[in-house]
């Protein structure tokens, strides 16, 4: 049925939600090559699932040696080391994989660095309701949980693992992304960066994307970035 297997791609999509760029890999029940992507897609979780098999230890994100800080902010090895796993199983090129994933931490935590300038926060129940949310999603479609459930056993997860460890990492991501994103899209309307869309178009989105861009550009310039001295080696562009 196509609704119900594009859904799942959509739905098992949220495990790579910070791997895989927007429109890198789209799944749609228009798209004439829907079973080759479904093919494709599979195969990718299948090298995901066996990357997680054998580095379970990776989800520990907070531990282990620090290999960078952004303005204080510790990039932890078991991050880097997740994030390159991930990025290598989903089929990520780039000409150098470490300073790849090094710029995409980077970023992300010169966003949680303004995120904390702004007084901007994520509660634990925040999160919990988040999660609950995805919960019940997958719940209302037994084939996608199905998918969701193969996916788990074949990483040597629990399902407790992958809730509450792994995806609670993408969601207070996710959560702390989308309340800076709306901070700084609010800001840019006061200050007349800006007229407020009377309706929510893809050029006004093209628009919004483009100035909060430019503001985490400037703060990624000025930013204070030292990688510690035994992981110098790995990176050429820094």
């Amino acid at each position: 049925m196509k609704k119900g297997r594009t859904l799942i791609l959509v739905s098992l999509s949220i495990f790579l939600i910070f791997i895989l760029t927007i429109g890198a890999f789209s799944f749609s029940a228009k798209n004439p090559q829907e079973k080759a992507s479904e093919l494709q897609f599979d195969n990718i979780m299948k090298k995901v699932s066996s990357f997680f098999k054998s580095n379970k230890n990776k989800l520990e994100i907070n531990k282990g040696d620090v290999i960078a800080e952004v303005n204080g902010i510790p990039i932890y090895k078991n991050e880097f080391e997740l994030r390159k796993g991930l990025a290598l199983a989903s089929g990520v090129q780039a000409d150098n994989i470490d300073d790849y994933i090094l710029q995409k931490l980077i970023r992300e935590k010169v966003q949680e660095y303004l995120a904390s300038k702004c007084n901007i926060r994520v509660s634990e129940r925040e999160i919990n309701e988040y999660i609950e949310k995805e919960k019940k999603e997958f719940n209302e479609y037994p084939e996608a949980k199905k998918k969701l459930d193969e996916l788990i056993a074949a990483s040597g997860m629990t399902e407790d693992e992958y809730w509450n460890t792994y995806e609670r990492y993408n969601a207070k991501r996710i959560l702390l992304f989308n309340k800076l994103y709306d901070f700084i899209i609010k800001e840019g309307i006061k200050s007349g960066e800006f007229k407020k869309a009377e309706q929510m178009t893809s050029d006004v989105q093209n628009e919004y994307k483009k100035y909060f861009d430019s503001i985490v550009d400037k703060y990624i310039k000025t930013a204070k970035i030292s990688i510690s001295d035994e992981y110098k080696a790995m990176f050429k562009g820094f």
